[in-house]
This record gives structure tokens, C-alpha cells and sequence, in this order.
């Protein structure tokens, strides 16, 4: 999973960020239900983003929400968005970062 910076952009012009706001708690509720579901099938019950993305994409494709939004706008029907918009709410969810070691950290 992989949030690039150019399909932030992309997903905001086609107003995602709106779809996202406005129904926050049903994201939330379905990227938990997606982790609690994967989450006893994996090592060590700690699923990665990755892992839950699998589960929670045919799910937001599903989704009432997401559907009418979709529908609203012929130029939202192409089949990337539902992929592009998991991944903005899993990065809005879960806020994945990357750790780095700062220059100079753990260098002898």
C-alpha cells in the first residue's frame, strides 16, 4: 500500500477527500472490521496494511457510500478509484510511516 503524493492529488480533485469526511466513522469501521478479520489468519496476529487492504478493497467497492459517489460522476466509474481510495482511507486510518534512521543514528 502506497500512497503517492500525485494520487492524494488525484483522489482530492475528484472530491474522494469529501466521500472520506463525510462518512469518517464508516471507513474507520470497515478498515477495523477488515484488520479484526485477517488479523487471526496471519503470523503473530499482526496483519500489515498490505494484508488488510486485501480484504477491505471488496468491501469499499461494496459500500453504499462509496457507490452513490461513484455512480454520482461518470468520470469516477473507472475501476483504479476503488483501489485509490482504499488506500487513502487505509493511510487516513492507519497513518502508515516509514522509519528511517536519522543521518548519524545507530552509526558508530
Amino acid at each position: 500500500m502506497a500512497l503517492t503524493e500525485k494520487v492524494r492529488l488525484a483522489l482530492e480533485a475528484q472530491g474522494f477527500d469529501d466521500l472520506y469526511n463525510d462518512h469518517e466513522q464508516v471507513w474507520r469501521d470497515l478498515a477495523r472490521d477488515a484488520r479484526n478479520l485477517i488479523k487471526p489468519h496471519v503470523r503473530n496476529a499482526e496483519p500489515t496494511v498490505d494484508d488488510i487492504k486485501e480484504v477491505l478493497h471488496p468491501l469499499v467497492e461494496l459500500n453504499r457510500h462509496y457507490r452513490g459517489f461513484v455512480d454520482g460522476e461518470k468520470g469516477r466509474h473507472q475501476q483504479y478509484w476503488s483501489e485509490r481510495f482504499t488506500d487513502y482511507l487505509l493511510h487516513r486510518v492507519y497513518e502508515p510511516t516509514l522509519n528511517v534512521e536519522e543521518e548519524g543514528e545507530g552509526a558508530q
